[in-house]
């Protein structure tokens, strides 16, 4: 049987005595945030914060996105968000334009100088991941990748239908 979260686990350092293992929560954290701290020290020469470097990336993918729609997807207040892109604009970075459905909507999309900031940002990122997955295996890196690709689509699939949840209770 599995062992459950919380549960005893033998310690060598103290000569075989019990003491509860670590949260799964707590491990993810100190991963992150010690995962964030090596990011933000490659990107602090590009002149580039983390959540800057998450901001391009997005960019990347979609194209084109309202500040809205980028605070919704980040989870933070577009007051925040907003502060954030007008530096990566201010940089060069990005620009904001009208969008053509919606004249009240501004999009944001990355500008050629804020595509190569991202080329730079991803060569630092990928030293740094190479650092910190130097101890996995190649399948092991791969499971662990997949594991938390499952979750984050979880956490997407839940937030969905919180939405809609938030969304039917609001129309009441």
């Amino acid at each position: 049987m599995a062992k459950k979260q919380g549960q005893p686990s033998k310690s060598t350092r103290d000569g075989g005595a019990s003491k509860p293992a670590p949260r799964t929560l707590y491990l993810i954290k100190q991963v992150q945030y010690k995962t964030f701290l090596r990011l933000e020290a490659a990107l602090q020469s590009l002149g580039v914060t983390t959540t800057q470097f998450r901001i391009l990336t997005t960019l990347s993918f979609a194209g084109k996105c309202s500040s809205a729609g980028l605070s919704r997807m980040f989870g933070v207040k577009p007051q925040t968000m907003i502060k954030q892109i007008a530096i990566l604009e201010g940089n060069g970075l990005i620009t904001r334009s009208l969008a053509k459905g919606n004249k009240r909507v501004l999009e944001v999309t990355m500008t050629e100088a804020g595509r190569v900031a991202l080329r730079a940002c991803d060569k630092a990122a990928t030293i740094v991941e190479a650092a910190i997955f130097a101890s996995f295996e190649p399948v092991e890196l791969k499971t662990y990748r997949a594991l938390m690709e499952i979750t984050v689509g979880q956490h997407a699939a839940d937030s969905r239908r919180n939405r809609r949840r938030n969304v039917r209770v609001g129309a009441v």
